[in-house]
Order: C-alpha cells, then sequence, then structure tokens
C-alpha cells in the first residue's frame, strides 16, 4: 500500500512494506501541489506496484526516471494532460483573430493555474470548472466570457475524443437582475460630468496643486464626449488617428476593431465642436494619435494609458458629479446604443455604428428605451390611459 505525504506545499508518495518482519519504507516526490493530481498518481503507481510492473524498493529504480521514460513512450500515466491539451489546442485555431488567441490563452492557463499544469483533463470536472468561472469576486460578464472560452477549448477535446463530455455542459451561469440601465448616462450627466471637470482643474490650478500639462487633462471632455457620440471602445478611441477623421465631411473611420471589420461613424454637432476645438489646440495636425499620450515628446508620440482614461472618468463621474457607482467608461458605450435609439436610430443603424457583431447584442438596449416609446404612445394619443 501507498500513502501520500505533504511538505512545503508538494506532495510526495510513501511506499511501505514489511518482509520477515522488518519494515520498508521509500519516499519519492510528486513534483506536484495540487491533491487530485497526486491521488490520481497515487491510485496509479499502487496498480503497477500490486501488478508487479514496478519495485520502488529496489535501489536502482526512481520514480521520475520512470516518468520520463513513460513520456518518451508516449505511455505516460497522466497523459494526456491540460498543458499538452492546450497547446495543440492553440496551435490549432488559426480561424480567429491573434487577439481571441490571446484570450484563449490567458483564460486557459488561469485555470491551469488553479488546478495544475500536469492535470490529466480526464480528471478535471464541473466543479473544477465552477470553482475557476463562478468565483464571487469576477463580474458577470467575466464569468460568462471564462466559461464561453473554457467551454470551447473542451468541445474541442471532445472532438478529439479524449473525452466523451464536456466538463463545461454542466456548469450554468447564476441568473441575474440585468442593470444594464445603471451603467447609462444622458446627455444632462454627461454635462454634469464636464461642469463639476471644470469646476475642480479652475480650484486646484488656483492654488497651485495642479500646474502641469499633463495634470491639467487637457484630453478629457473632447475624449468623453468622442466617447458618448460614438461608442467607440475604449482601444479604439487611443489608437484612433488624425488620418482618419474628416471633420470636413463629418465622418471618422475605425480600423482597428474588435472583430475586424473597418467602419464609418458620422460626427455629431456637439462632437463636431469639441473635436474641433481640440484639433485647433494640438495645432491641426494632419497625422498622428488623436489623443497621444501627455508624456508623448517630438519624435516620441505615445499612446494614452486605458486604465488611466477610465479611471479619471470614474472619478469625476461618481466622486465629483456624485452620479451612481456603477458608472464606469465602457458605460458610455452602452450610452450611445441608447442616445441612438431615442433619436430615431434604428437598431441596423445602432449596430453598424457601434460595430456589434450581431443584432443580438444590438436589441438588449431596445427594451431600455420602452418608456419613451409609451411617452410617445401617449402624446399621439395612442395610449389615453394605464389600467394600473
Amino acid at each position: 500500500m501507498a500513502s501520500l505525504t505533504k511538505r512545503n506545499g508538494y506532495y510526495s508518495i510513501v511506499f511501505k512494506s514489511t518482509l520477515n518482519g522488518k519494515s520498508y519504507k521509500k519516499t519519492y516526490a510528486l513534483g506536484t501541489k495540487y491533491k487530485k493530481i497526486a491521488e490520481q498518481k497515487k491510485l496509479e503507481y499502487e496498480k503497477l506496484y500490486d501488478a508487479g510492473q514496478i519495485n520502488p524498493f529496489d535501489d536502482n529504480w526512481n520514480l521520475q526516471d520512470y516518468e520520463k521514460e513513460q513520456e518518451l513512450e508516449g505511455t505516460s500515466l497522466t497523459s494526456p494532460i491540460i498543458n499538452t491539451l492546450q497547446k495543440q489546442f492553440l496551435r490549432e485555431k488559426t480561424n480567429v483573430t491573434e487577439k481571441t488567441r490571446r484570450t484563449y490563452k490567458y483564460i486557459i492557463r488561469q485555470f491551469m493555474d488553479q488546478v495544475g499544469h500536469s492535470m490529466p483533463v480526464t480528471m478535471i470536472d464541473a466543479n473544477d470548472i465552477r470553482s475557476f468561472c463562478l468565483r464571487p469576486k469576477l463580474a458577470n460578464a467575466s464569468k460568462r466570457n471564462y466559461l464561453k472560452h473554457l467551454k470551447a477549448f473542451f468541445n474541442w477535446i471532445v472532438e478529439k475524443e479524449v473525452l466523451e463530455v464536456n466538463p463545461c455542459d454542466k456548469v450554468g451561469l447564476p441568473k441575474t437582475r440585468d442593470n444594464l440601465v445603471d451603467k447609462i448616462i444622458d446627455e444632462e450627466e454627461l454635462n454634469e460630468i464636464f461642469k463639476k471637470f471644470k469646476a475642480y482643474q479652475k480650484k486646484h490650478q488656483k492654488s497651485g496643486a495642479i500646474s502641469t500639462y499633463e495634470q491639467k487633462q487637457h484630453w478629457f471632455i473632447p475624449l468623453i464626449t468622442l466617447a458618448f457620440y460614438t461608442g467607440l471602445r475604449r482601444k479604439e478611441i487611443i489608437q484612433l488617428r488624425w488620418e482618419h477623421v474628416n471633420l470636413k465631411n463629418r465622418f471618422l473611420r475605425v480600423t482597428d476593431t474588435k472583430n475586424g471589420y473597418e467602419r464609418t461613424v458620422p460626427i455629431f454637432d456637439k462632437l463636431y465642436k469639441e473635436l474641433s476645438k481640440w484639433h485647433k489646440f494640438n495645432g491641426k495636425p494632419k497625422k498622428g494619435l488623436v489623443f497621444p499620450s501627455p508624456r508623448s515628446i517630438p519624435n516620441g508620440e505615445l499612446a494614452m494609458m486605458g486604465d488611466n482614461v477610465s479611471k479619471r472618468f470614474k472619478y469625476y463621474a461618481t466622486e465629483e458629479a456624485k452620479l451612481k457607482d456603477s458608472i464606469h467608461f465602457h458605460g458610455l458605450r452602452h450610452s450611445c446604443a441608447t442616445f441612438l435609439l431615442r433619436n430615431g436610430f434604428n437598431v441596423i443603424e445602432v449596430k453598424n455604428m457601434l460595430g456589434h457583431k450581431s443584432l443580438e447584442v444590438t436589441n438588449k438596449y431596445v427594451h431600455l428605451v420602452a418608456n419613451d416609446l409609451l411617452n410617445t404612445a401617449s402624446r399621439n394619443g395612442l395610449i389615453k390611459s394605464q389600467v394600473g
């Protein structure tokens, strides 16, 4: 019989035997800190020992050497392991963008860090998936994203006939209230944010607390205005170039998109006003980043840090303007979709402008303007009274 011991976080297997009244013991490091892997190896080595295929008490036998030999022969005890399969999966995943490949790699590696890189996939169950994807600290969007990518990975493993059933199939996401409305602001709230931003800057510039170009954050109003009225993603904004902005004909082109498709977005009057001022403020450049980092130097243009943009918006929106704590920079994209629908754009137009992959994504905003539809119907005499 064998048993397991743990020292400094790592497991070892201990073989014990009695011969002619004398006790013998041999201990071998298993090289893993994961209990599930250690228990599986223990069972396998017990079977081999009972069958007489290994003799752990032989001074010429070594567990590490044995495993290396088995791996070279393609008969490793723990084959197929998740680390080997994820490498093959990523090599074969050629029908996706490089960004998507990186996302798969990141999520699968995070999962492997939890279950063990040498974990046999046959030992992974729904509980492993659930404990990784449904961690309390994760946002609901992250939970869905993690589960979606792991499900695709394990579907591939099933197709390779390594597994019969995808362990992700037994994992359901908790039903949560759609709180999209809490992430949206309207024009009045947008103007309140700008009002508080100006007051904050005026107060602290007067006191001398704000004095440098970087601290004055000249980019804030034009960038946030662009985000609200175009619905561009944060990455699309910080990578937007003047070569792709046509102020004369009132449109801009988004070339580096999430889905890989270029799109054209109109420049509305309020954005045109702010963007024209920003263009003039920067010397009317014909090329280069629209919003370069304040730390850029001549002949050394730097892109703004996306996290810094989000943090500054979050601060002025929630700390200064006292809006809901659920307001975040990405909510400006949701706000734009709602703004467009309220101003007569149909779902196809909103889908194209925001670069949504499908109408299903765009349709989630439609119910947010339901009250607007009721108000319009009431004004037109189509609803004279409501039964309550």
